[in-house]
């Protein structure tokens, strides 16, 4: 296993009331200690990804596409560092394009900085529809060679 005890924890933020929820219970068991707010963001894959609305190369800039999507991946992962520093922790934001599928991304994150666990909320689906989207959350467990911890939604009362 490659993971430190004394590493940061590895929070994967995306923005949504799951991951917040994530940060907020990890944080409330596992804090103070120093974390790393890790938001991945997927480039464009050149024109053929616009080949359904009808564009056409001259249309798509996708250099500048990739620009803004790291732009925005740079603020989400703000976001979740306010969020984790609340909760007590020591973050600090990183916002990476994925390199392949996003849950490699995030296990490549976790080696690159020494993380003692990896930390993210579950999306929640179940049957079909998890089999047809797939889990980046299964795929990081079952893939991660540290702790990995998946906090799913409290159940509404």
């Amino acid at each position: 296993m490659n993971a430190r005890p004394e590493g940061p924890l590895l929070l994967c933020w995306d923005g949504s009331e799951n991951a917040k929820h994530a940060i907020e219970s990890a944080a409330g068991v596992l804090a103070p200690r120093p974390a790393v707010v890790l938001t991945v963001w997927e480039p464009i894959l050149g024109v053929g990804a616009f080949a359904w609305s009808g564009m056409t190369a001259t249309m798509v800039d996708s250099v500048k596409l990739d620009q803004a999507a790291a732009e925005d991946g740079a603020r989400i992962a703000g976001r979740g560092v306010r969020i984790a520093q609340d909760a007590g922790l020591e973050a600090k934001p990183v916002a990476v394009a994925a390199t392949g599928p996003v849950w490699k991304t995030i296990i490549d994150m976790a080696d690159c900085h020494d993380a003692a666990a990896i930390v993210m909320g579950s999306r929640g689906l179940t049957g079909f529809r998890s089999m047809l989207m797939g889990s980046v959350s299964a795929a990081v467990v079952h893939h991660a060679d540290r702790p990995t911890l998946v906090i799913s939604q409290p159940v509404a009362p």
